[in-house]
């Protein structure tokens, strides 16, 4: 019993790191962007009866340069403020079911990002794991998970690129990006007060105030508070053994608490030449993330009396975890050495502070500079069981620095010739340290698991260096060739002190395992832009992108704390574009295929316990495999008659590995594992929206908003365990809005997820030991009420 006490005691040490981080919402700082451009009306008529005559023109900067949405030889979905105010949302998982195969759903049991496109994602928490998937908040790289769920108030455009963009946008790109860009100053003064009530007891309040102060100087703040009860209830009341934490009591025990907000200040000295300081701020005091145990009978857990709910039958929303008071996170000086803190809740603090420069050389082009700063401390207590009853608590301390410089050059000498060429510097540090009670133990015959937690550390350090551009040339009017390619450069350093009882630091013996490795890559871009005719554009391109090697701070040994390197793809894309000369109907098509390299896979491994010297097993990370993914994306908008918009998506995705070992079963040898699903992939995705607006009338005006779309099931782990699959779902939502003639006042009422549909969204399952996971919030309904000036 002890070998196995042992062994169970490094599953889940190995396993423990990737549970120790997260974010709620959160604000990010605004940069300059090209304003977006709505097209004039054909029918004037239409125009003076306020309802829509034709679809909206997007200019996006997918290219870092601004250019419509349908001159963009890269397949995107371009979300403007108005749509993205009409999703009632908090943050971007919103949007996921607009954009053809697309997932963004939270890992679980963090409120942290977990997005995939085209085959690839990120969905592990581990504070030293950089995103497959890029999210950039007015060219501010947001790097890690932690940090890219954001809240959607005074957003002016979100564009969400797929396939690689390894090129312009750099590392970690490897399946796409989120670009998103915010609201920058205006000239003349004038703000928004919205404030919302909605399902589960939440509160909205979201203000924004733009001031001329001078003629050359603007400024713009503005800010979002939420709280809400959340939609799970604690109704466990199984704490044992006499471990004393509040039981449950049925209360809503999931709920947000913050406050996000940004200031900017724009100084404008030449019609040429922009000046912008941002400030970011965040304060989230929200709860705890629950879990729901679906422990698949035969795990662990099922075995000790802690079933999941397949086998209890209990609703996922009524759940359990554990609350107590206090800090376990301090070695040495522990308040409350056997509690996390769990009751306290997630505390995540964030300020950031932004600097942009632009200037503009008639005839000649434009450089543009950004650098900014942006510090990320968190604190995040927290029960991975659904059970009431100290089985696995833990906390993680972090405190994350980001800093980067980019200058960009992008030119307007010549009509044949464009070109875009740059510099960036990015860096990063972070400290953490972590606290874990394996309370399950105690059922095995360890009677100290719930007095004697462990402790872990680890330190990275990250210096990014890159030189990129792009051209292209415009062989004949109709017809362009473009090249692109990026060099980065980088070198980290890592230093993990691993998971070790308490009890043995006091002795005076903790390994350090410490290590720093250099990293390089080129990456290309090519491709054509092709005019078949006026509204009709064809593409062709293939890109390059990767996702940067590193390190895995749930390292046990000196082994597991050696590197990993880069995942890279190579993309093939063929693009269709084509919109009516009136703007009435807009069709965009993208078939794809790529290939993806030394993916970096997870696996639990066998490995003897330098403390101890006996066997246990531990997480490694390595380049495991290798896999294909092709598919088809469509894309349909319409205004068939004034003031009636539809659109409508569809994406099909095929994905298999073409090589992949690892040790599927924990004894030690690697298997062919092959046959396995990749995680976040949905064959099938599907979306059609409507919105009217009825003519003005005296009394105002009248809109009405609808949208329903479809999501296949899709594997959530790596090793596609039982009762993890994010699970197939029909959404639907609808709104209706009132507006005065004057369009100061508006009222708004919506509902989300009206056929109030029960379904999972992420997953964790450890080591064989218990499932965890998280699911979507069910109905709701709410109302607000909004008034500019």
């Amino acid at each position: 019993m002890g070998g196995f006490r042992q062994r169970s005691r490094y599953v889940f040490g190995a396993a423990a790191s990737v549970l120790f981080c997260g974010v709620s919402t959160i604000a990010i700082a605004q940069t300059e962007a090209p304003p977006v451009a709505s097209d004039a009306p054909t029918a004037q008529t239409s125009a003076e009866r306020g309802q829509v005559s034709g679809l909206e023109e997007i200019v996006v900067t997918a290219r870092r340069v601004s250019e419509s949405l349908q001159d963009t030889p890269i397949a995107v979905t371009a979300f403007s403020a108005q749509a993205i105010d009409r999703k009632f949302a908090t943050d971007i998982r919103a949007l996921a079911g607009d954009v053809p195969n697309v997932v963004i759903t939270n890992v679980p049991g963090f409120n942290a990002a977990s997005i995939g496109i085209r085959g690839q994602s990120t969905g592990d928490i581990i504070l030293t794991f950089e995103p497959a998937i890029g999210v950039v908040v007015d060219d501010f790289v947001l790097a890690h998970v932690q940090t890219q769920l954001f809240d959607l108030f005074d957003i002016e455009r979100i564009e969400v690129l797929r396939g690689p963009q390894g090129t312009l946008f750099g590392k970690n790109t490897v399946g796409g990006v989120v670009n998103v860009i915010t609201k920058r100053p205006e000239r003349t003064f004038g703000g928004e007060v919205r404030i919302g009530y909605s399902s589960f007891d939440t509160k909205d309040v979201k203000a924004s105030i733009n001031i001329p102060l001078a003629d050359t100087l603007f400024f713009r703040a503005a800010g979002s508070f939420q709280e809400g009860d959340g939609y799970y209830r604690m109704s466990k009341n199984n704490a044992v053994d006499g471990v004393q934490g509040l039981p449950g009591n049925g209360k809503r025990r999931s709920g947000t608490r913050y406050f996000s907000g940004r200031a900017k200040l724009l100084w404008e000295p030449t019609p040429d030449t922009n000046l912008m300081l941002t400030y970011e701020l965040l304060r989230d005091r929200g709860d705890s993330p629950p879990s729901v145990n679906e422990t698949p009978a035969g795990f662990l857990f099922d075995v000790l009396g802690f079933p999941g709910i397949q086998t209890t039958g209990r609703s996922p929303f009524q759940t359990g975890t554990t609350l107590c008071a206090g800090d376990a996170n301090n070695v040495g000086n522990a308040t409350t050495p056997t509690c996390p803190g769990t009751l306290n809740g997630h505390r995540i603090d964030v300020d950031g502070l932004y600097l942009r420069g632009e200037h503009k050389i008639d005839g000649v082009g434009a450089i543009t500079m950004v650098g900014g700063y942006r510090r990320v401390k968190s604190i995040l207590p927290s029960d991975y069981t659904g059970e009431n009853a100290f089985l696995f608590v833990s906390t993680r301390d972090d405190v994350r620095e980001q800093y980067s410089l980019e200058t960009r050059f992008s030119s307007d000498f010549s009509d044949s010739l464009k070109m875009t060429v740059g510099a960036m510097y990015w860096g990063q540090t972070m400290d953490a340290n972590a606290t874990s009670l394996l309370g399950f133990l105690r059922f095995l015959g360890d009677p100290t698991a719930l007095t004697d937690p462990n402790q872990s550390t680890a330190d990275y350090k990250v210096d990014s260096y890159a030189v990129f551009g792009e051209a292209e040339y415009k062989l004949a009017q109709s017809f362009s060739l473009f090249l692109g390619g990026r060099y980065t450069k980088e070198e980290k350093s890592f230093s993990v002190r691993p998971q070790v009882r308490r009890s043995t630091i006091a002795t005076g013996f903790w390994p350090e395992y410490s290590d720093s490795a250099k990293f390089s890559k080129p990456t290309i871009r090519a491709g054509y832009r092709w005019e078949l005719a006026d509204g009709i554009n064809n593409y062709f391109t293939y890109s390059q992108g990767y996702k940067s090697g590193g390190y895995n701070e749930q390292a046990m040994s000196a082994t597991s704390a050696l590197p990993f390197r880069e995942e890279t793809a190579d993309s093939f894309e063929l693009g269709l574009k084509t919109e009516t000369p009136d703007r009435r109907l807009r069709f965009n098509a993208a078939a794809f295929y790529v290939k993806y390299n030394d993916l970096q896979r997870d696996a639990v491994v066998p490995f003897v316990d330098p403390i101890t010297g006996l066997p246990g097993q531990e997480t490694r990370t390595t380049n495991a495999g290798k896999a294909e993914v092709y598919g088809l994306e469509l894309e349909l908008s319409a205004v068939p008659v004034d003031g009636l918009t539809l659109g409508a998506s569809m994406g099909y995705q095929k994905a298999k590995y073409l090589e992949f070992f690892t040790d599927i079963d924990g004894n030690g040898t690697n298997e062919d594992a092959s046959f396995l699903k990749l995680r976040n992939v949905p064959k099938i995705t599907a979306n059609v929206t409507a919105s009217y607006a009825f003519p003005p009338a005296p009394w105002g005006q009248v809109s009405l908003n609808a949208d329903a779309n479809y999501q296949s099931e899709y594997e959530s782990v790596t090793l596609n365990a039982p009762f993890t699959q994010g699970q197939a779902r029909t959404l639907i939502g609808a709104s209706i809005h009132w507006s005065d003639p004057s369009e100061k006042y508006r009222v708004s009422v919506f509902g989300r997820n009206l056929l109030d549909k029960v379904y999972r969204v992420s997953a964790n399952s450890v080591a064989g030991l218990f499932n965890f996971t998280n699911y979507a919030p069910p109905r709701s309904f709410g109302v607000e009420f909004a008034t500019k000036f």
